[in-house]
């Protein structure tokens, strides 16, 4: 029988109903399919002049790396890493905001990141290294966006498959600094002060049913009230605000852990679409944790979940661990 569970980080109800995996679906994909055809990909090499000018590009120089930035006509050939404006953005420099008759001008950023040169490099095919340099070139124009006066949060989030919200294979992220603190994270922050942190406190449990891994900066576990079937929450075990306080060496860790998980989700879920999505302190949350949601997009949202807010999930977080778990001991 289906059993209710609240997150205690967010106060999100969850219905575990593990029944419902086994109702007859009739209604074939949810989403069209990607486009996976790199003669029509405007983000793999060769196809520079199509896109609008880099805000940052990481390349190499000599034995080192260089971070440079596009201007005008002038597009960089020999790019690793780069991050362009999105073409069809949900903020912009020239936004207005609405709360009941007061009308204002806003200013906001939506960028993409194009994560390698490597069209069909998906997730669980990339290397450690080029996680890394994925990560290291988001960290380097998030502090570029937080620094601007007008930013009050900036984060980013990767959609992978046709159920993400993605629209091409080429692996990309979503940029994005906002003139406002999302609510997600105003509720989140409330639980995550350094004296009454939640995921400190579940620094003690990933050696439990849910854990998945354990380095020694960082965690991987299923959280008690995941609202979709092989959730993941990833956080650094010290009490760290910001992602983008991270280190060289740690972003490192962080990469091998994220590497690890995309191939064990592979093995377990067979090529899943999901969204990885940071969670960090906003300019004006003083005290937070930072971590990221992992969440894979298996199921079809439910009439109880988009009209009263009631999540239903058919696999146990506990189960989804010990599978997870399972496929990486298989590595």
């Amino acid at each position: 029988m289906p059993e209710l569970r609240r997150d205690p980080l967010t106060g999100r109800w969850v219905s575990y109903a593990p029944e419902r995996a086994k109702r007859p679906v009739e209604m074939g994909e949810r989403a069209p399919p990607l486009v996976d055809d790199p003669s029509r990909c405007p983000f793999c090499p060769g196809k520079e002049h199509m896109l609008m000018p880099a805000t940052i590009v990481l390349t190499r120089s000599g034995s080192g790396l260089r971070f440079s930035r596009e201007e005008g006509d002038e597009r960089v050939k020999d790019w690793i890493v780069k991050i362009i404006p999105n073409l069809y953005p949900a903020f912009t420099v020239n936004d207005t905001m609405r709360i009941n008759e007061e009308v204002k001008e806003v200013s906001g950023h939506h960028e993409v990141m194009i994560d390698t040169p490597q069209h069909d490099a998906d997730p669980w095919k990339m290397t450690v290294d080029q996680i890394y340099l994925s990560l290291l070139t988001v960290r380097e124009r998030l502090k570029e966006l937080e620094s601007y006066q007008y930013v009050k949060f900036a984060g980013f989030g990767k959609n992978h498959g046709p159920n993400s919200g993605g629209s091409l294979r080429h692996p990309h992220t979503h940029v994005f600094a906002t003139p406002i603190i999302p609510e997600i994270i105003e509720v989140e922050a409330k639980r995550l002060r350094r004296e009454e942190c939640l995921l400190c406190d579940w620094v003690g449990e990933v050696s439990g049913p849910r854990g998945i891994i354990s380095t020694e900066n960082f965690m991987a576990i299923c959280p008690w009230a995941s609202r979709e079937p092989y959730e993941i929450l990833i956080a650094p075990k010290d009490h760290l605000r910001r992602f983008i306080d991270l280190d060289d060496q740690r972003l490192m860790e962080l990469s091998s852990i994220l590497s690890t998980i995309y191939k064990a989700l592979n093995m377990v879920l067979d090529n899943p679409s999901f969204n990885l999505i940071l969670h960090t302190a906003a300019k004006d949350v003083g005290d937070f944790h930072w971590h990221f949601e992992l969440i894979p997009r298996i199921l079809m949202p439910m009439v109880v979940d988009i009209g009263i807010g009631i999540h239903v999930n058919t696999v146990y977080p506990e189960e989804a661990a010990e599978d997870l778990r399972s496929a990486i001991e298989k590595l």
